[in-house]
């Protein structure tokens, strides 16, 4: 599962995919900063080619680590429900309307482009 080595013009063509976002959070991504992501990661079939990359912030590309898209957002969507079981911080925050839980539903940012 060698991974090759991107060139510059490979590279920018990834940071532009999203814009200059990390394709999951959306959050601003400096082009130093930006990770690339395998969509569908190399150890489970993914192939080391451009249409199965997209840029990503090193939280995001961190924690998907293996999952392809979809076992990203089920472990996205599972955080809430973990941190109400093991975190009292988490519940009493939601007890005194610190924090409100909205839906366990993610969108990805390139999800939300044309």
């Amino acid at each position: 599962m060698k991974r090759r080595k991107l060139k510059i013009q490979e590279r920018q063509q990834v940071y532009k995919i999203c814009e200059g976002h990390c394709a999951y959070c959306g959050c601003k991504l400096d082009y130093k900063d930006m990770q690339v992501d395998h969509v569908t990661p190399l150890r489970i079939g993914g192939k080391d080619e451009l249409h199965n990359m997209l840029p990503a912030c090193r939280s995001c590309n961190h924690y998907k680590a293996t999952f392809d898209v979809e076992g990203y957002r089920r472990y996205l969507s599972g955080i809430s429900q973990r941190l109400i079981r093991d975190s009292i911080p988490y519940q009493v925050a939601i007890r005194f309307g610190l924090i409100k839980h909205i839906t366990d539903e993610v969108t990805f940012y390139f999800e939300t482009l044309d």
